[in-house]
């Protein structure tokens, strides 16, 4: 997808790789966080709660994708 963004007009691009980069942060959030939960350094009260609040960014995450492909295909 980066390569596509960069490749349309200045506007755009700019708009479209901002938001890239902030679900390329995301992703790397939730991905940390399942590694930690995943650890089992967690008792079982937190590891729910930041299971349940990483559900919600990861449906974030997915629908933002979704949006994306949606405009390049």
């Amino acid at each position: 997808m980066d390569l596509e963004a960069r490749s349309l007009p200045p506007n755009v691009k700019a708009v479209l790789l901002a938001k890239l980069r902030e679900y390329k942060s995301d992703l790397n959030n939730l991905k940390s966080e399942v590694k930690r939960i995943a650890s089992g350094d967690l008792n079982a009260a937190a590891r729910d709660e930041l299971l349940e609040s990483g559900l919600s960014d990861a449906v974030t995450v997915c629908l933002g994708f979704s949006i994306l492909d949606a405009l390049w295909f």
